[in-house]
């Protein structure tokens, strides 16, 4: 296990992983700050929604990213780095259930296409956080599986407390846009005091 995801896969580049990792840890914080354990939240509950806004916040990040791609939408949800199927979970890598490991349809296809042609086509990649339920991200780790479900990769992903994304999409920047000065319109209105009309200007916000 001393070579590195990139070693295998050229897929799998440092700073692809992180970009995804970050995604998942970031959205994990969001999520787990809202944990309310007196309204009745349990740690299903969390584990649920961890995953569930996890995998739509990928499939989002899939429309910045041109390397990053959504496989499976639904069911066992994959994306794709580069043309590589890769899953996320919340495990201990070394215990990782034989459930997780088995692919999709779409993944198994795309991994049987360049088996014929590429030594490594058929690991199964994880991004593994092996961390407390309440907890972001204690340590995240890319795993590669064997078909044997043995574990013929592991490197653990350096992420910062606060990662901020950088997308490869360029958005123009909004142009500044003159906006006239409002004009105070002023209109006489009668006062009466102690029996002697007099007038004054008062400022009118219609």
């Amino acid at each position: 296990m001393n070579k590195m995801p990139w070693d295998l896969n050229s897929d799998l580049t440092k700073e692809r992983l992180i970009i995804v990792a970050s995604i998942i840890a970031n959205k994990r914080g969001e999520v787990i700050d809202l944990h309310n354990e007196p309204l009745g939240d349990t740690p299903r509950s969390l584990g649920m929604r961890c995953y569930e806004c996890c995998r739509t916040a990928i499939i989002g990040a899939s429309n910045d990213f041109s390397w990053l791609g959504i496989l499976t939408p639904e069911g066992r949800f994959t994306f794709q780095i580069g043309l590589t199927p890769a899953r996320f979970s919340r495990n201990d890598p070394e215990d990782l259930p034989n459930k997780k490991l088995i692919t999709s349809f779409e993944a198994q296809k795309q991994m049987d296409m360049f088996s014929e042609c590429y030594p490594y086509a058929k690991i199964v990649w994880f991004i593994v956080f092996d961390t407390h339920f309440k907890s972001a991200a204690d340590a995240v780790y890319c795993v590669g599986y064997t078909e044997a479900n043995e574990i013929i990769c592991q490197w653990q992903i350096p992420l910062e407390d606060k990662v901020t994304l950088i997308s490869e999409v360029n958005p123009p920047l909004s142009q500044p846009v003159d906006i006239p000065a409002v004009q105070l319109k002023v209109k006489l209105q009668p006062l009466k005091k102690n029996g002697i009309d007099n007038e004054k200007s008062v400022g009118d916000e219609s």
